[in-house]
Order: structure tokens, then C-alpha cells, then sequence
């Protein structure tokens, strides 16, 4: 086991997201690329078990191939002493030792397991481009202050951004997931689409002509359902603190 250890499946999902944030942010890694690592992340544990693989080490590899993916070149040095940094804080830094050199070359080696096991097919179609299109667009229909007082932006990225933390990203398209989100952020901000109830069309068919209410509340329920239970976990493992 390369990193730390592990709890059951689903609390051990969550708290490896956790960690690959965590790892993006000290990394100065971009949104896309965070995002992308997760998704690698989730897709190789839909074919394999975290009882085959150590997660924190496919989390490592995840971020490893989604800045070759994205294009931000990233050193495998800096990422290997990231990732040990943040498991282990207690720890001095990794030297340039044996164990150094043993995780670069897991890493390495895991690398192309992934590729393998995701057929190499890693292309990431992200909602973030089409949220933040759908926001700009969307803002146009309120006054600027009503905009900003609302916080609708905010809260949509925040519950994109938590959302990642289960594989429910996997289960649907892009523009209907940014969409999904948008809506609920209206309905958290307590906001309501001006002329909206008059329209020829409702506001979310204008962006994606194929959205349905149907399916924004599918995409709605596994989001509420993702972030309800990470709320959970976090608070019974702040009751096992105490």
C-alpha cells in the first residue's frame, strides 16, 4: 500500500477525492485538470476494486495522466512528493532514496495500468465550459446587482465542484449536468428566471434543446444524494474525534 490506508469502498471514495483536491490545489493545478482526475479516478474503480488496487496510489497516477491529458506539464517528482506530503504530514519529505524512487516507479508502472484498463480512452468532456457559458448568458437576464446579490454563481460552482466527489459525474452528459446545476442553485438561492413561466421555451431548453425537467431532476437527485452523504461521512468521523 503506497499512501494510507483504507476504509470501506464508498467512505474511502470520498475521502480520496478529498485528497486528489487537496493535491490539485498545492500543485497550482488547473480546474480541468483537477476535474479530469477525478473522473480517471472514478472510471478505473468502475472496472476494478479498491481491494485490488490501492486508491491513493490510482488517485497519484490519476493526477499524473490528466496533466498529460489537459497539457499542464506537471514533474512526476513534484506530484509523487505532493501526494506522500499530503498522506503523511507528520513525515520529513521524501529524500531521494529508495522509497523515493520505489513510489516514482509504482506510479509510473500504475500509469499505464490505467491506460489499459480505460481501453486509453481518457478524453474528459467536462460541464465546467458549459456552466460557465450557461452563467454568463444567463446573468444578462438580471440587473447586475440582482446578479451578484444572488450568489447563483457561487453556489453553482461549489455544488459542481462537490458533486465530483462520487462517480455520479459518470452517469450524465455535460450540458444537461451543468444545466441540472444552475437549476439547482436557483432553487438553493431562492431566484426565479424573469419571464420564465411566459417563455415559448423555458430557459434551460434555450442552452440545450434536449434538456427535459425529467431528466434535470435525475441529475438533481444524484447530486443532493452525493453531497447529503459526504456531509454524513464528515460529520460522524467528527463525532469519532471527539
Amino acid at each position: 500500500m503506497l499512501f494510507c490506508r483504507m476504509g470501506s469502498d464508498q467512505k474511502t471514495h470520498i475521502e480520496v477525492v478529498k485528497f486528489i483536491v487537496k493535491c490539485s490545489i498545492k500543485l497550482s493545478l488547473q480546474d480541468t485538470v483537477q476535474a479530469s482526475s477525478i473522473i480517471l479516478y472514478h472510471r478505473f474503480f468502475k472496472h476494478c476494486s479498491v481491494e485490488e488496487y490501492d486508491p491513493y496510489t490510482i488517485a497519484a497516477t490519476a493526477i499524473c495522466l490528466a496533466t498529460k491529458v489537459e497539457e499542464q506539464h506537471t514533474r512526476l517528482r513534484d506530484i509523487v512528493n505532493v501526494c506522500h506530503r499530503t498522506c503523511h504530514p507528520d513525515l520529513k519529505p521524501l529524500e531521494l532514496d529508495s522509497e523515493f524512487w520505489n513510489l516514482r516507479d509504482t506510479i509510473a508502472s500504475c500509469e499505464l495500468l490505467m491506460l489499459r484498463v480505460l481501453k486509453f480512452n481518457v478524453t474528459c468532456i467536462h460541464p465546467h465550459k458549459y456552466l460557465l457559458h450557461y452563467l454568463m448568458s444567463l446573468s444578462h437576464l438580471f440587473t447586475r446587482t440582482e446578479w451578484l446579490k444572488s450568489m447563483v454563481s457561487d453556489v453553482a460552482w461549489a455544488l459542481l465542484n462537490d458533486s465530483y466527489i462520487s462517480n455520479t459525474c459518470l452517469n450524465h452528459g455535460p450540458e444537461i449536468y451543468a444545466i441540472s446545476v444552475i437549476d439547482l442553485a436557483l432553487q438553493t438561492c431562492k431566484i426565479k428566471v424573469p419571464l420564465n413561466e411566459h417563455a415559448d421555451k423555458k430557459w434551460w431548453q434555450v442552452f440545450y434543446e434536449a434538456a427535459t425537467k425529467e431528466a434535470m431532476l435525475k441529475v438533481q437527485h444524484d447530486i443532493t444524494h452525493t453531497i447529503n452523504l459526504a456531509n454524513s461521512i464528515a460529520q460522524n468521523n467528527n463525532k469519532n474525534h471527539k
